[in-house]
């Protein structure tokens, strides 16, 4: 954790408080569960001195900015300001950076004395689902006409969508291969020295998925392997940019 200028949210803490928050709100969490939830999640940093200031003006700011302000968590952040509690450090960091941290608190207990806005609603954000499952094997014409080979090791489910994790098989020549050959094929780096396996995302509507950038789905599979459940990605990437890394090579 580490704050880098005086302002509430340029603190770590801070903008993950901030997160968290809005996350569970926006997945359809009550008021009082998020704010129950977050305050379980930073349990260790409410025991801390220098880290609870940062907690409770966070939480208040940001419930007020939704419209869903609680009279406890909004009182817990008054009395921190009017303590002085959250200019603790500000003072060895130079006349300039405190006048603009007090200035930023000033601005908070605005917020949160001020008449508070009307209730939000905040909705998740998009979520991609591939249609790709454990085993799929998916073909890539190259610019010199060889094909290269990618398994999908597995389909991990998250908050931000459903992605593939894959690697690359070791194969070469412009022949697609049977399905028995595909299943004694090993596993092969893709990115050099990063290791065999890559998350592949569709992060926006807009971006392409594995058809749109000339991946083909094989009609064979390829059987679970023992390491499989294990491998964590590597790499991180959306399918045009590894389209374009095979091209390159």
């Amino acid at each position: 954790m580490g704050a880098w200028g005086p302002g509430l949210f340029s603190d770590d803490l801070a903008c993950d408080v901030r997160d968290e928050y809005r996350e569970l709100i926006e997945d359809g969490a009550t008021d009082e569960e998020a704010r129950r939830r977050v305050v379980e999640s930073y349990s260790e940093a409410l025991d801390d001195p220098g880290e609870a200031p940062v907690f409770w003006l966070a939480l208040a700011v940001t419930e007020s900015k939704l419209g869903r302000l609680d009279d406890v968590v909004r009182d817990r952040a008054l009395g921190i300001i009017e303590r002085g509690e959250a200019l603790a450090g500000w003072e060895a960091a130079g006349a300039k950076a405190l006048a603009r941290r007090e200035a930023a608190l000033l601005k908070a207990r605005a917020q949160l004395t001020g008449p508070q806005p009307a209730r939000r609603r905040l909705r998740p954000p998009w979520r991609h689902v591939t249609d790709l499952s454990a085993g799929a094997v998916l073909a890539y014409r190259l610019p010199s006409g060889d094909v290269a080979l990618l398994r999908v090791v597995r389909v991990d489910d998250q908050r931000q969508g459903r992605c593939p994790i894959v690697s690359m098989l070791r194969h070469s020549g412009d022949a697609l291969p049977g399905a028995a050959e595909l299943d004694a094929m090993p596993d092969a780096p893709l990115y050099p020295f990063e290791g065999t396996t890559v998350q592949v995302w569709v992060f926006r509507k807009k971006d392409p998925d594995y058809r749109d950038v000339g991946f083909t789905l094989l009609d064979g599979t390829i059987g679970p392997r023992p390491e499989d459940e294990r491998l964590a990605a590597q790499v991180h990437t959306h399918w045009r940019s590894l389209a374009e890394e095979l091209d390159a090579r």
